[in-house]
């Protein structure tokens, strides 16, 4: 009788690392080549394991965040620190349970157009109060930018800009005003958390990066990972 009672005991769920490694050949299928799989598996469960409230989060949506970065050659910044891909917690009403949530970081997106191979440079920069700057649009585009030595917070930050240079000589510029970022952030799930939060710049150069995405000649993997990124009403 005890071991048939120890035989229906019911078993404990499998932890993430476990899960992980359980589906871990369909994510090392999409890795890219210039990409460690060990690392990225080290990484994943650092993530878990860095922010606790991913473990009240469907595992299903876990794994696709992984699946994700996988797929982009991307690392979760929550532990490297470097703005390129983020997996944060948010709470989903339709199924009352917090699902982990991919977001594109501003470096990453910055990586991803580099690897096109037809972009040669591209940058975004803040402007904050003090500064010279000034830009026209038109047939004689300019943009001139001196940032002054005053302390820059981000309640001072006036505009984002963004420049890129194409491998064939050409150039796409764009400018974000204050306002307009501040309206990014309001359509965005996380805009009293995570890095709307502690790192402001950065999700305000993404968002112009972002904005000038569909015209530059980036991949359509690029492409299609900078339309998921639910800036439209989720997370930006």
């Amino acid at each position: 009788m005890g071991q048939l009672a120890r035989a229906q005991k019911p078993q404990a769920p499998k932890s993430f690392q476990d899960t992980l490694r359980g589906q871990w050949h369909k994510i090392e299928a999409v890795l890219p080549r210039h990409m460690s799989g060990e690392r990225l598996f080290q990484m994943a469960v650092s993530t878990y394991n860095h922010d606790p409230k991913l473990a009240s989060c469907d595992m299903t949506s876990l794994l696709s965040c992984v699946m994700k970065c996988s797929a982009l050659g991307l690392e979760p910044s929550s532990v490297d620190g470097l703005g390129r891909a983020y997996i944060l917690p948010f709470y989903n009403k339709k199924i009352k349970r917090n699902e982990a949530t991919f977001i594109l970081g501003y470096k990453g997106m910055i990586d991803l157009a580099r690897r096109s191979g037809q972009v040669m440079d591209i940058s975004a920069r803040a402007v904050y109060e003090g500064d010279e700057f000034e830009y026209e649009f038109g047939l004689d585009e300019k943009l001139r930018h001196v940032p002054s030595a005053d302390e820059r917070t981000p309640d001072k930050l006036t505009h984002v800009y963004m420049v890129a240079h194409f491998k064939d000589g050409g150039h796409y510029i764009d400018v974000m005003t204050r306002a307009e970022v501040e309206k990014v952030r309001q359509r965005s799930k996380a805009k009293d958390s995570g890095p709307w939060v502690t790192d402001y710049e950065a999700m305000a150069r993404k968002s112009v990066i972002r904005r000038g995405f569909p015209y530059l000649p980036v991949s359509i993997e690029a492409q299609m990972a900078a339309a998921s990124d639910e800036t439209d009403g989720g997370v930006t």
